[in-house]
């Protein structure tokens, strides 16, 4: 079934298309797993270890990395090299490997937040427009890429993001019926603002993990709130004070958001996770207020 023809989605358009009085009905998305397959602020930071894009020392930036001299000390042997021989240095692997195990280990301890924090704020030093130029760059190489994997820190990581069908067309539906579409995403706003341009959707609508910019540089300082987990409503609440009609997301890790809906909560499960856990460790029983989309279809 197309996911314009589900008797709730549609039910919505009907009720909310041609909205004439008052602020226009909200909807909001989540971005990673939702509108794509893959994660695209993970992608960015891979892109940022496998060319060496750091302006400041990682070591300076994560005060609390448990191997901060040896962090420093590679980076700074990495750094005095030409561009073109860093990968190929001793230091590059293990380098690699302190950034991504530090990552993956909050990630791990459930330290969400933290961790996303921390890769945002190695961006310290760049401009907003470098940042920018970064995030496009990403987003348009993991677009052609093939789905695959690379090999970076001896980790296997994924390569590669493709749109999924039904999210564009909810997302292009909602837009024909004059609703309000707001991204909320726990990857850094730079990575995710190319992804909702794609889909006519601009960058003042997107809310992400950003950090302070003084003297027209990026900081290490992370603003708050982080839009990860419950953090997503109050990050949301700092660009509307509208409910949303409708929430999308694929994870529970968005249950707070979910709940913020006042309307439908459409779960695209792109990562084939398990529907009776997903309610379950919420307490929840599905209703007529969920969508449920599984096995959603990857394009290109």
């Amino acid at each position: 079934m197309a996911i314009l023809s589900h008797p709730a989605i549609a039910g919505l358009l009907r009720q909310n298309t041609n909205h004439t009085s008052g602020p226009r009905p909200l909807a909001v998305f989540d971005c990673d797993g939702t509108v794509i397959r893959g994660d695209v602020g993970e992608a960015m930071f891979f892109r940022q270890i496998e060319r060496f894009l750091f302006r400041r020392s990682p070591a300076s930036v994560w005060p609390d990395h448990p191997a901060r001299k040896e962090l420093d000390d590679r980076y700074l042997r990495l750094a005095a090299l030409p561009a073109d021989r860093r990968t190929d240095s001793p230091d590059f692997t293990p380098f690699a490997g302190m950034l991504l195990s530090w990552y993956f280990g909050q990630i791990e301890r459930g330290a969400v937040a933290k961790a996303c924090s921390d890769i945002v704020r190695l961006l310290a030093g760049y401009t907003p427009v470098d940042v920018r130029a970064i995030a496009g760059a990403t987003f348009t190489d993991e677009l052609a890429a093939p789905l695959s994997t690379r090999r970076l820190g001896n980790r296997v990581l994924p390569r590669g993001i493709r749109f999924l069908r039904e999210a564009r067309e909810l997302i292009a539906g909602l837009q024909n019926g004059g609703f309000d579409l707001i991204a909320v995403s726990g990857s850094n706003v730079w990575s995710v603002e190319p992804v909702f341009r794609a889909l006519g959707v601009p960058a003042e609508k997107v809310v992400g993990l950003e950090v302070a910019v003084r003297n027209g540089l990026l900081t290490s300082e992370v603003i708050e709130p982080v839009p990860i987990r419950e953090g997503k409503i109050p990050a949301l609440r700092r660009s509307t004070k509208a409910l949303p009609v409708l929430v999308a997301s694929d994870s529970k890790n968005d249950l707070p958001l979910f709940l913020y809906s006042s309307g439908l909560k459409v779960r695209i499960n792109s990562r084939s996770r398990d529907t009776a856990d997903f309610f379950g460790s919420a307490g929840l029983t599905p209703d007529s207020s969920w969508v449920l989309i599984e096995s959603p279809e990857v394009i290109g």
